[in-house]
């Protein structure tokens, strides 16, 4: 298996993180008001402590693209993981992912401009086929005969935020990735990041009234644990494992695994159940992984810069 397959796998599978850490994030919000910006600081400082640890990498210098590493991981790494949290809290899970994946068609378009992905019809039906499998799978979450997407004005502001940052940092980040490599921007992007919003994540986390029960405090430690691990350590890193060798355009199709998985966890855990067309969504993404997986490479000698 050669390394742009590896990247492919790998970026699929923290897709699927990220879906099932999204129902975790929904049920610390809905069921137990943990504060958003909160989540954010936690997640991030203790991914970036954890890394640290464990990959220990080189301290950040002035060759390294300093000013780039700090805008990345305030604007990008933090703000889209905050936008994004903020749109399922003032709207709902759906609504946040389904905005949240507007981000495609935006870095494929640059891509496409900027001739670092030679276009073809393939990737066409590629992003068509993500794109509207998406819509069916997440936008489609209901009852069998009520639709429940709701947008309020600062959802539809926050989800629209989420899809600009996450284009940004998919596309400006590729420089660093190809020269530090993805656990080092992950890691001291976390750490930046979490640094960053500590003011406002610590004001919240003081006012935070935790459950009362024994069980309802380690079910949150639980939910915040397995968003920190699977949510942010492994989706974060996998994903800009697949930055490093693939287009911005691949690595987010192979990410759109991520609705499934919070269609099947959101089925299992909340009761939600599919209907017809949330079925054939997630045909239609199963399908857009497919046609990437199996195509030859493609790629221009352009490294995307915003």
């Amino acid at each position: 298996m050669n390394s742009a397959r590896r990247s492919l796998i790998g970026t699929v599978i923290g897709g699927a993180f990220w879906g099932l850490s999204g129902t975790a994030a929904q049920a610390l919000f809905q069921i137990y008001g943990f504060p958003v910006v909160g989540l954010v600081t936690i997640r991030m400082l203790a991914g970036g402590l954890v890394l640290l640890l464990a990959m220990r990498p080189s301290m950040p210098r002035r060759g390294d693209g300093l000013f780039r590493l700090f805008v990345i991981a305030i604007f990008g790494i933090a703000g889209s993981q905050l936008t994004y949290l903020l749109a399922i809290q003032y709207s709902n899970a759906p609504t946040g992912t389904l905005l949240q994946f507007l981000f495609l068609p935006i870095v494929a378009g640059y891509e496409a401009f900027t001739g670092s992905l030679k276009w073809s019809v393939r990737w066409t039906a590629a992003l068509i086929f993500a794109s509207l499998g998406t819509i069916l799978l997440i936008g489609l979450v209901s009852s069998v005969d009520t639709i429940e997407i709701l947008v309020t004005p600062i959802g539809l502001a926050a989800g629209l935020l989420s899809a600009v940052s996450g284009a940004y940092y998919s596309l400006d980040s590729r420089k660093i990735l190809r020269t530090k490599g993805a656990w080092w921007l992950v890691t001291w992007g976390f750490i930046i990041g979490g640094v960053a919003s500590s003011p406002f994540g610590g004001f919240f986390i003081s006012k935070y009234s935790p459950p009362v029960s024994s069980l309802g405090e380690v079910t949150v430690v639980a939910l915040v644990a397995f968003v920190i691990v699977f949510g942010t350590i492994l989706s974060f890193g996998l994903y800009m494992s697949g930055l490093q060798r693939l287009s911005a355009t691949e690595t987010g199709i192979a990410a759109s695994l991520e609705p499934i998985m919070a269609a099947v966890a959101a089925y299992f855990f909340l009761k939600v159940q599919l209907t017809i067309l949330q079925y054939l969504g997630g045909a239609l993404i199963l399908l857009a992984v497919v046609l990437i997986a199996s195509s030859p490479q493609q790629r221009g000698d352009v490294i995307p810069q915003i």
